[in-house]
């Protein structure tokens, strides 16, 4: 596999040429006892060797042992060259920087300065004992070569700062990445969720508290009574746990409304937490925790509070519109019976009305009338009776998208699977059995995104040509599944949530799985690399009742 060069490796292999061609414009036209030709063999020597390393450096700079060998004959090599190029006086012995450029942004610290110091050590050696025998002291010759040892402390020093500075950053740019990657999958799950279904809002904060902060514990407690309320969730305790801790932060009610901040909470018996109650204007109080591990360091804390701000702010917004949309559903549940309850009184209930007044006053008179005249009346009768009947029908016809031949759910999802098959060229079978028209609002939409994010995945992910959709609705259960021929993946590669580990997988089976569990149901997926995926999901058509 061909390894993408990073910045940091460009600069030091230009810095490799650049620094050789110096050196060896110095060294060509410098007094000593090599003729030109012999300087310039050399140079050509070392420019090929300076090439030979750096493809080595290049190819196996994820192989620490190959490393450390490379550059270890490559800084043997450049004291050697030291010997016909004059000792201490070549200019050959600023070389040395290279190699040792390449250990500080590749190897560990430790390497680093024993190749330093092992360089400084046979260097004075071997020039004390073969350039000048008797001539110096070893203590002058190292005063005499001071600035270059300087260079070289110095150099390696802030090399080393700027690793640590760029393994920080990797680090930080790896976290960012994976909250983004967190962060985009609940904002996508929050954005689509329902009304009932955002009932499961805690349980989605509380795992993604989890996933965003690497802890194993995290709670999401909403202080409400109400019964359309979302429920408090927790993630990381057995059931019986969770009772006992929302009991406990019961507790503490009127202390997490005072807070406005995040804060550090003991509680006994259950340990140290980081809390953030959810800034709302509505009438929830909600308070997001983490439990935090004994050995969390300060930078780490510094990490999570970060963390849960976010999480507080968003959960806010989340909780925000579905106060919102409950108050919006009521109003045009209201708006609607008014106006059926108008158009009922206008219309029907003054036919019936007439009716009524019609046959008392006919059962009054009716002995005292012609037999024409009464036959007349029970005609006008009949009529208006036949006319309420239309009217009656007319107010269903018009609220009923199977009565009217309007919309429906069945003609939506066939249309977005057509749409879907011409555009990519697939081939979409849509097979369904059961009764659709009695399938409630919330169950419709529900399935339908199941089975646009399963056909979209499919078609973007599994690079699939042909996807069967088969669903079958019962009174009782409904059953949904959907295969592929794609690509497939290894379900081992799963975590938690179903969300997967390559970049190609996207974040739909994570909202596929939390849809289907907001409706009491489960989700299942199997998939092998090479025989597609198959998509299965059961849910009881109670959940919601």
């Amino acid at each position: 596999m061909k390894l993408k060069k990073s910045a940091e490796d460009k600069m030091i292999f230009l810095y490799r040429y650049v620094s050789l061609s110096l050196t060896s414009l110095v060294f060509l036209f410098e007094q000593s006892r090599l003729i030109v030709w012999q300087k310039l063999l050399l140079i050509v020597f070392l420019f090929l060797s300076v090439t030979v390393f750096t493809w080595i450096y290049r190819k196996y700079r994820l192989h620490d042992m190959v490393l450390k060998c490379s550059i270890a004959l490559e800084t043997a090599g450049i004291i050697l060259l030291l010997f016909p190029t004059g000792g201490m006086d070549s200019p050959f012995k600023w070389y040395v920087i290279t190699p040792m450029l390449v250990a500080c942004a590749h190897l560990s610290m430790r390497y680093s300065w024993t190749l330093l110091l092992s360089y400084i050590g046979l260097v004075l050696t071997f020039c004390y004992i073969f350039f000048t025998p008797g001539q110096y002291f070893l203590w002058d010759l190292v005063l005499q070569n001071i600035n270059l040892f300087l260079v070289l402390i110095v150099t390696t020093m802030a090399m080393q700062v700027i690793g640590v500075m760029k393994d920080e950053l990797k680090v930080a740019k790896e976290q960012a990445n994976e909250t983004m990657d967190h962060i985009k999958s609940i904002y996508h799950i929050m954005e689509t969720t329902s009304h009932n279904e955002a009932l499961n809002l805690g349980q989605v904060i509380s795992d993604y508290t989890v996933k965003l902060t690497k802890q194993s514990r995290a709670f999401f407690w909403l202080d409400s009574q109400e019964e359309d309320a979302p429920e408090s969730s927790q993630t990381g305790w057995t059931v019986e746990e969770e009772e006992q801790l929302f009991e406990v932060l019961g507790n503490y009610r009127e202390e997490f409304r005072e807070e406005r901040e995040p804060f550090f909470k003991h509680l006994p018996e259950w340990g140290d937490f980081l809390m953030i109650t959810v800034p709302m204007t509505t009438r929830f109080v909600a308070t997001i925790g983490l439990q935090l591990g004994p050995d969390q360091s300060l930078t780490g804390r510094r990490w999570l509070v970060q963390q849960l701000i976010f999480l507080a702010e968003l959960s806010a917004v989340f909780l925000e519109r579905y106060e919102l949309e409950r108050v919006e559903n009521q109003l045009i549940v209201r708006n609607e019976q008014n106006r059926i309850a108008n158009e009922m009184h206008d219309n029907v209930s003054q036919s019936l009305f007439g009716i009524v007044y019609a046959t008392h006053s006919l059962r009054q008179t009716w002995c005292h009338q012609p037999k024409e005249q009464v036959e007349e009346q029970i005609e006008l009768i009949q009529q208006s009776a036949n006319q309420a009947v239309r009217e009656l029908k007319g107010a269903i016809h018009s609220l009923s998208s199977k009565k009217s031949g309007g919309s429906t759910w069945l003609g939506t999802v066939k249309s977005h699977l057509h749409t879907l098959s011409k555009l990519n060229h697939v081939q979409i079978d849509f097979d369904i059995h059961g009764d659709h028209y009695s399938l409630p609002y919330l169950y419709q939409k529900a399935l339908f995104r199941i089975i646009s994010e399963a056909a979209g995945n499919a078609i973007r992910h599994g690079l699939a040509k042909r996807i069967d959709v088969k669903l079958k609705l019962t009174p009782q259960v409904i059953r949904l599944s959907i295969h592929d021929d794609g690509v497939g993946f290894e379900t081992a590669r799963m975590v938690a949530g179903g969300e997967v580990v390559s970049a190609g997988g996207g974040l739909g089976m994570m909202n596929m799985e939390y849809l289907a569990q907001s409706m009491g149901g489960e989700f299942d997926i199997s998939s092998r690399i090479g025989e597609g995926t198959q998509i299965r999901l059961s849910i009881p058509v109670n959940a919601y009742e």
